[in-house]
Formats: structure tokens, sequence, C-alpha cells
């Protein structure tokens, strides 16, 4: 293995640290968990992959996955003094060797099969200063929000770090900028694997020039913006999949409740408006008893997407349990003021639902269908009907119930009020 290829690190951020300064020339991806590091594994040609040591048998699978989709890598796991003895099952699985934390560079290197390095001509290594590492930090602290936001973070990052007047940075579909534009003076391609992905690039520096040394630095920096991109987009994957319904293809019940909680703080803060609009199925449990389980998925299938189409850009929708549905409607509008009533257009909106839901055609019910199917729903308003999610909840939670107890095929508010005419009881029971 050359001594610049590319190590995939699977394992807590210590062990990350502890390569990373071992082996400085090698280009390093690093994930968290073990179902990561078999998927990255898999996506990347790495020259070695170094694992984390943990007992039991993800581990052992672990490392049977990574030595499938990656046979030519060599496999490494980094093993606690205590857990030595037990390290020969991890080699029984597929590693090729295993090093004794902490981690040394020779041994890293023996492991991994890197010529030892010859030592640079400059042995003073360039050390990120406190700044650097406090922003580097508060980049990885907020991965979460997804790549193009940690892009520009890591643009004011390079900016600082090279007293630059302008930093442009583009990798994949995403490109930042930081400071006024400017001709470039210093560029970096920024690689994964052999391939050109993107383009590092520095206006002039604020005083005086760069020195010779700082062409490396940029390298490096290129490497780093390459590998935490990857954790971003990793990250907001595996998000996205923890905030996604399988069956619906809708938002989950933790996406919305994290979603109104972040929305409810924003209009406390603006004296906004935010209204919650719950509702089911009248009669769901006739049409899985009637037709079958399958049918009465395909009809929440159908009935998401209904609501996807009725719904605007800024609506929250998503599938709450069962055959119940959530939306958030919410409008930056203007701040309210004293006098202020409960608003009419979230009626509207919720009758929107129920009209598209009662005239739809729904496929999977066929010909025979017993008639139209129908919803019944609450709708609660912030402030007027609660003030934290609890609160709003219940009180939305209140008005469905009360539109079963009317009559169902309506939408109540939480108030007490009727938002939608009486109506004839739905036929599908």
């Amino acid at each position: 293995m050359r001594g610049d290829a590319d190590v995939l690190i699977v394992g807590p951020a210590a062990l990350r640290a502890a390569v990373t300064e071992a082996l400085p020339r090698c280009r390093s991806v690093a994930v968290d968990s073990l179902l990561g590091g078999v998927w990255t594994a898999g996506q990347q040609s790495f020259g070695g992959v170094i694992v984390a040591y943990m007992a039991g048998p993800r581990l052992l699978s672990a490392l049977r996955a990574v030595r499938h989709v990656a046979p030519q890598a060599r496999v490494v796991v980094a093993v606690p003094p205590a857990e030595e003895p037990n390290a020969r099952q991890a080699l029984d699985a597929g590693a090729d060797e295993y090093v004794i934390e902490p981690l040394t560079r020779s041994d890293l290197e023996a492991a991994l099969q890197i010529a030892p390095q010859p030592p640079l001509e400059d042995d003073t290594p360039a050390v990120p200063s406190v700044e650097e590492v406090v922003q580097l930090s508060d980049v990885l602290k907020h991965l979460g929000e997804g790549p193009a936001a940690t892009l520009v973070r890591l643009a004011g990052l390079v900016q600082s770090a090279f007293d630059a007047e302008s930093v442009a940075v583009q990798i994949d579909d995403y490109s930042a900028t930081a400071g006024q534009p400017d001709q470039p003076v210093l560029r970096e391609p920024i690689r994964r694997a052999e391939a050109v992905v993107g383009r590092l690039a520095l206006g002039r520096r604020r005083g005086g020039t760069y020195a010779a040394d700082d062409a490396r630095r940029l390298e490096d920096y290129a490497r780093l913006i390459e590998a935490v991109v990857a954790q971003a987009r990793e990250q907001q994957h595996w998000q996205e999949l923890a905030w996604h319904d399988d069956l619906s293809g809708l938002r989950n019940r933790r996406y919305f409740e994290t979603k109104l909680d972040e929305l409810l703080t924003h209009a406390t803060a603006e004296r906004q408006r935010l209204t919650v609009l719950l509702f089911d199925i009248d009669g769901f449990k006739g049409y899985n008893d009637h037709y079958g389980h399958d049918t009465g998925d395909a009809l929440i299938r159908e009935v998401a997407a209904l609501l996807t189409r009725c719904s605007r850009e800024q609506d929250v929708v998503a599938r709450y349990g069962g055959d119940e549905f959530a939306v958030i409607l919410w409008d930056a509008e203007k701040p309210r003021v004293p006098g202020s009533q409960h608003p009419h257009d979230p009626i509207a909106l919720a009758d929107r639902f129920r009209d598209a839901i009662g005239k739809h055609e729904f496929k999977c019910l066929g010909p025979d269908a017993p008639g139209p199917v129908t919803i019944s729903g609450g709708l609660a308003c912030f402030p007027w009907d609660g003030k934290t999610r609890a609160e709003v909840m219940r009180a939305a939670d209140d008005g469905l119930l009360a539109a079963k107890r009317t009559g169902k095929n309506r939408i109540a508010l939480a108030n007490g009020g009727s938002a939608t005419p009486e109506v004839p009881p739905p036929t599908a029971e």
C-alpha cells in the first residue's frame, strides 16, 4: 500500500484523530458506524480499512462484509490492550491484522504494509491554530444541516486559515464562497480516490503574499473538505431515512414533532400563527377487514399522494401513525396584533384536503367501492388553542374526536366550533 493511499476509518472521533496524526500522508475518510463503514467501503477504493474493536457479533459480521466488498484493502482492527486475547476472532472474520492502542505510526505502517516515509525536508510540522480548531469543531457540530451549509462553513474556515481576501470552493453539485470574489492566486483540485470532484481556490492574501508551505496546506484542506462534505452527506442520508415513513412516502411522526417544536419556537419569537390539522380515514378498519391489509396500505399511499398534491410548499405533511395524518399549516405572515382572530385560511385548506379525498376515485378499492373515502379531523391553532407541542396536538386530537362524534366526514375546530357543515356519515364502515 502506498503511503498516500486512501484509508477508511470506522469508529469514534478519537480513533480518527489517532490515525490522522500517525499517518499524515494518507488520505482518510471517517465514518462512525459499522454499517456506514461497510457501505462506504463498497463505494470507494481504499488501500486500508481501520476498524475500532467492539465485542460481539456485529464487529465480526461487519469485518466479513468489508472483506467481501473491499477485497483489495488491508483490514486492520484497533484493539484496546485488555481486549488483545479476543482480537484473534477479528482475524478469523477477515481482518488482516490488529494493532494495540495507543496507536503508533510504526505499528500502523506495518499492519497496513505502508513503506516508511522519509523525513520531510522541513521537519517542523504545520500545527493548526486554536482558531482553526475551534472553527472546524463548529463545522463538525453542524453537519446535520447538510452538505451545502457545511461547505459554506468550510469556505469561511479556509478564508480564516489562509487570511485570504476570498475563497471559492466547489465539490460535486455544491459550491460556496467567502469574501469578495477575486482572481484566484492559489488553486487545488479536490479529489475522491483518483477522480477530481471539485476545486478549491484562494484569492489574494489580505496581508503580504502566500508562503511556499501554503500550497501543501491547501492540499490538506482540499482533502479535509472532501472528507467533511462526505460526512455531511452521509449524515443527511441517514437523517432522511430516520425521518421518512416507508409506507406513505411522507415524513414520519418523529420529523413532524421535531419540526413542530422548531416552528412553535419561531412563531413565539415572531408573534406568528401556526395551525395543525390532525385527521384520519373514516372507517379505515372496515377497509382493512373487507379488502385486506394490502389494500389498506394502498389506500394510505393514495391518500398521502393526494395530500402532497394539495399541500403548499411550506406545509409539513406527515403520517402520524396508522391511518392518522398530521399537517402543519404555517405561513411567514405579519406578526399578530391585539384583536387577532383564529385564522380562516387553514380552515379552507383543511376542507380542500377533505374535498380532494372525497372526490377521488381510489383505484385500490376498485369499481365496487361502498362509497367515497372520507376523513375526519381536528384543527388547532397556536396560540389560541395551545402554546406547546403537547397542548396544540391535544387540542387537535380533541377536535378530531369531536368530528367523529358528530357524524364524521368533517373538520372540527379545537375550541368546539365547526369548520365543516353537517354531512351524512360515510357509508364505508
